[in-house]
């Protein structure tokens, strides 16, 4: 029985490995509720667009995206001090929205 309850241990205890492609749809979510919070809505445009398209459509990355734009718009607030240029944060975007294709690129095809 005791051997049982370590190698249950042992399993629990193991490190959970991250999806990458739900990694970068949870990236690109907290860029979304920033671009939100600070008014760059061509570039929440850009990110919505690209993962409808570069994404799987399946429940687990519409709700991991949506939780994480949430998460950050709400973390900034009102506090526009926050937000980055609209540059920088172009700039960041797509490296995200290319790190979300490569992750899912054998997926949509």
């Amino acid at each position: 029985m005791s051997r049982n309850i370590w190698i249950l241990l042992a399993f629990l205890s193991a490190p959970v490995f991250a999806d990458p492609g739900l990694d970068t749809v949870r990236t690109l979510g907290r860029l979304n509720g920033e671009a939100l919070a600070c008014g760059q809505m061509a570039l929440v445009d850009r990110i919505r667009i690209s993962v409808v398209h570069g994404a799987p459509k399946t429940r687990e990355v519409g709700e991991t995206f949506e939780a994480a734009t949430s998460e950050r718009f709400l973390a900034i607030g009102k506090d526009k001090t926050a937000c980055a240029d609209a540059r920088t944060l172009a700039e960041r975007i797509e490296t995200a929205i290319q790190a979300m294709r490569t992750a899912f690129a054998a997926q949509m095809r």
